[in-house]
């Protein structure tokens, strides 16, 4: 079975989970294609999709927009399973809140999403701008300082599962 595990990254940190999740899925002989949406042409060989953006001023990357905008039609024949990165997810209903707002639902209508979820990113503030600093400060509730969110807060323990669950699922519709 074929698995493309697409992703819109801004800094490298999603970018470095679907590396980590193709790992997972090549340890259950899955053949697998991980790649940057802005370099995918075709998505017809894959049997399943996995997609994964990473969020900023509450939305998806707009180059994962633009990916599920153009291929929308071929996305819709396809099991798709979707993830965001957000240091949200750490705040007290973060988890909650992210799938609900900075999701963009209304693209994804029409498509065969399995299964959504939201890991907490990595977060180096060194290295954001500070026009994404003020994006930041502004979108948090306030309950917990966003200095306080400079690091590393992938949990991979998290990711593997989310990863297993899906390969059991689709290892069981092949």
């Amino acid at each position: 079975m074929n698995i493309l595990i697409g992703y819109a990254s801004a800094h490298g940190s999603t970018a470095e989970i679907a590396e980590f999740m193709s790992g997972i899925f090549n340890e259950r002989g899955f053949k697998v294609t991980v790649a940057s949406v802005e370099t995918i042409k075709l998505i017809g060989p894959y049997d399943v999709v996995i997609l994964g953006t990473a969020i900023h001023a509450g939305t998806w990357l707009p180059k994962m927009v633009d990916f599920v905008t153009a291929f929308h039609d071929a996305l819709a024949d396809k099991p798709l399973y979707l993830w965001v990165n957000c240091i949200r997810v750490l705040e007290a209903h973060g988890y909650d809140h992210v799938i609900e707002y900075y999701m963009v639902h209304d693209l994804l209508k029409g498509l065969d999403v399995r299964e959504i979820t939201a890991f907490a990113g990595k977060l180096d503030l060194q290295r954001v701008d500070w026009n994404e600093r003020w994006t930041l400060a502004a979108r948090y509730d306030g309950t917990t300082w966003p200095s306080n969110f400079d690091g590393d807060f992938r949990d991979w323990d998290k990711i593997r599962t989310w990863c297993e669950k899906i390969a059991a699922s689709v290892s069981a519709q092949a």
